[in-house]
């Protein structure tokens, strides 16, 4: 079956946009809660280390 990921945003009018996006075979998409781009590859790597243990 095929994977999307689906984005809403609203824009400065508060006009909500979707943006679809088909993953490839060898893609997957993970979402983690940051308060920057270090943080959340941090995050990410912790978990994605916990699950190979």
């Amino acid at each position: 079956m095929t994977r999307y990921l689906i984005r809403t945003l609203t824009d400065s009018t508060g006009h909500p946009f979707t943006h679809v996006t088909k993953a490839r075979e060898n893609e997957t998409f993970t979402v983690v809660e940051a308060e920057s781009k270090e943080e959340a590859e941090r995050i990410f790597n912790e978990r994605a280390v916990s699950e190979w243990i």
